[in-house]
């Protein structure tokens, strides 16, 4: 099917609009793509409910080296059920060196109220300022925290997911991967949404749909270029591509989502694949007509809220 309709302007609109100075500075290019990326949501994502209470926290990171990061927490209205609320980390979009917490309020906060669970946001640090694997470590000590700090959040700590969208989906696979393996609490279930998995750009959608959709190969490839430290070398590690980890079993119920026109669909339904072959349970949907990150767009599109009441249902099922 085509570009859904409402979709069709933003793109000829980012199209027509004059690329950024080839001269600009990393932190300039930074914060021109933040502020697109900010103005995209205000105009086009529902507002954050007033009745969902945030708060931010420190957490301490150990490794590579010791240094601290925030988070901010979501908490749903009404009383917790007895033994604590579901938990859910959040790792948010950004191709690992843009976007913020705070880009992704309205999302967390409304992923809180329909599922009925705390949501933690981790402000990972980003590349290049902080290459892989330092946000895969953010993100598994950010779980680590708050498995350690259940009580104190209304946490049930036995019923804690994790997930993330695009990169922030990268590190969410990475991250029950890299739990499985080190012998820490798994998640119940996780989120992968338009999750990048795949860095060696090697699927056929990176073909068919790496021009005029919002992301762009050319974007990807910049992406990786700053997140890792050897590319040549670090493409095929499974903790930055998850898609080659080479054994599946015992990682957690996964929902995967994917996008018609998104150049990351095809890594998404291959690792969903691949998860249903060592006999993870696995729900697939590719969303037909939009593109990556439409699923943002809740306030022009009512796919959009369906997009996110899909998530949020997941997470109420498994979590329950």
């Amino acid at each position: 099917m085509p570009v859904a309709p409402q979709i069709q302007p933003i793109l000829d609109a980012v199209a027509a609009a004059p690329p950024l100075p080839a001269d600009l500075s990393l932190a300039e290019r930074r914060a021109a793509s933040n502020k697109g990326l900010e103005s995209t949501i205000l105009a086009f994502a529902e507002p954050a409910p007033e009745d969902v209470t945030t708060r931010d926290v420190t957490i301490t990171v150990k490794e590579p080296e010791p240094g601290k990061i925030t988070a901010r927490v979501y908490t749903p209205a009404g009383p917790a059920p007895k033994g604590g609320r579901p938990g859910y980390v959040y790792l948010h979009g950004g191709a690992w060196w843009l976007g913020s917490v705070a880009h992704f309020d309205s999302h967390c906060a409304n992923v809180a109220a329909e599922s009925g669970a705390v949501v933690v946001s981790v402000e990972y640090r980003l590349a290049p300022e902080f290459k892989f694997p330092w946000p895969l470590e953010d993100a598994y000590a950010a779980w680590l925290w708050v498995q350690e700090r259940a009580f104190q959040l209304g946490v049930n700590a036995d019923k804690v997911a994790i997930g993330g969208s695009s990169a922030g989906g990268n590190l969410a696979a990475a991250c029950s991967v890299m739990l499985r393996d080190r012998r820490q609490p798994t998640p119940v279930c996780q989120v992968l949404d338009i999750p990048a998995l795949d860095l060696t750009l090697s699927q056929p959608s990176m073909e068919e749909n790496g021009e005029g959709y919002l992301l762009t190969r050319a974007g990807i490839e910049h992406a990786v270029q700053l997140y890792l430290t050897s590319p040549r070398s670090e493409k095929r590690d499974p903790l930055a591509s998850p898609l080659f980890t080479e054994d599946f079993a015992g990682l957690p119920t996964t929902l995967v989502m994917t996008c018609e026109f998104d150049p990351l669909r095809d890594e998404g339904e291959a690792y969903a694949k691949k998860l249903e072959a060592a006999g993870v349970t696995v729900e697939s949907k590719r969303w037909d007509g939009l593109v990556h990150g439409a699923g943002e767009f809740t306030a022009l599109l009512p796919q959009a809220r369906e997009y996110r009441s899909t998530m949020a249902d997941f997470l109420k099922r498994h979590l329950a």
